[in-house]
């Protein structure tokens, strides 16, 4: 049993990752008509609908109820979706799109920190070591060969506002375990996204109103038809239930390691479109991928020995989320 959920969450990061992927190319290929608050709005509003239907095929009509928390519900929707798309896309428009992706690699680092907070438990030395090289191999990507230049300005306002919405991204992430733990992935992401769309739909409209980004026409939308919907569905659905199920099955620490194969699969998809990697580059994937590889042998080992030793304290690695139902 032990052995088949840690497959399942392995596939699900796997997926996650193959699915998010793509997104940053294809979004960036979208500003040609729609600038990132529309682009991120039709994405979602798309999105939302999917994730209602799905949740009340699987679940019934009930679990659309908010159970007297919505303002939580809405506040986790509103920094995860909201903050996280928005900061996400504006930076997309300065930053090369497999720089994008890189930066979200941080995305492990931030969680072992979030959940560091959260706990007041430190994660073991190992997990702070793969997080460490696998930040290094990052690093080393984004300044081509010289890591020290992301710090003194080699990743530039685009990269920063990138940083703070994967930041975002991690605080609704974990928020699923620390506020609904007895919600499923699929509920909880539903609810959230329903209300953080509402958000991203009122920022846009007032941000429009106020001309701070340009209107747009039916036809903007028609134009852009496949990049909303490549965003919608593998980008989205797909993605975000394979993110959950990751973080469900091997723990939020364990499970947003597999972020790091997002950047990969942005690297593979700009070769294709004809970037050629640089030597920095393929080193730094590289370390991305060893820390992700040990990270989990690693996990797996520790997880065998306090299966073996009952009675000891959950590590930090494996604080549960919601459990699907």
């Amino acid at each position: 049993m032990a052995r088949s959920k840690t497959a399942g969450g392995v596939l699900g990061g796997v997926i996650n990752a193959l699915a998010g992927g793509g997104m940053f190319a294809v979004a960036k290929s979208g500003f040609d008509h729609l600038d990132p608050f529309h682009l991120v709005s039709a994405r979602f509003a798309v999105a939302a609908l999917v994730f209602v239907a799905l949740l009340a095929m699987k679940e019934g009509i009930g679990a659309l109820r908010f159970d007297g928390r919505i303002l939580k519900i809405w506040w986790l929707g509103t920094i995860g979706f909201a903050g996280f798309n928005l900061f996400v896309y504006v930076g997309l428009q300065t930053i090369p799109s497999q720089s994008s992706a890189l930066v979200i690699a941080t995305m492990p680092a931030l969680t072992v920190l979030a959940i560091w907070a959260r706990s007041k438990k430190r994660p073991h030395a190992a997990t702070l070591g793969f997080v460490a090289l696998a930040l290094f191999g990052v690093a080393l990507v984004l300044g081509n060969g010289n890591p020290l230049s992301v710090v003194t300005g080699g990743v530039g306002f685009g990269g920063l506002l990138t940083l703070v919405g994967a930041a975002g991204w991690v605080i609704y992430s974990t928020g699923a375990a620390a506020h609904f733990p007895e919600w499923s992935p699929l509920r909880y992401t539903t609810l959230t996204c329903l209300l953080g769309t509402v958000s991203i739909l009122v920022l846009t409209a007032f941000s429009s109103l106020a001309g701070w980004i340009p209107s747009t026409e039916f036809e903007d939308y028609t134009a852009s038809w496949w990049q909303i919907l490549y965003m919608a569905i593998p980008a989205s659905v797909i993605a975000m239930l394979g993110w959950f199920t990751a973080i469900r099955d091997l723990g939020p620490a364990n499970g947003a390691l597999f972020v790091n194969l997002v950047p990969v699969t942005a690297f593979v998809v700009q070769a294709f479109l004809g970037h050629v990697p640089t030597g920095p580059e393929i080193a730094g994937i590289c370390l991305v991928l060893g820390a992700l590889i040990a990270s989990n042998f690693h996990s797996r080992r520790r997880t065998a020995k306090a299966a073996a030793a009952a009675g000891q304290p959950q590590p930090i690695d494996s604080i549960p989320v919601p459990t699907g139902k």
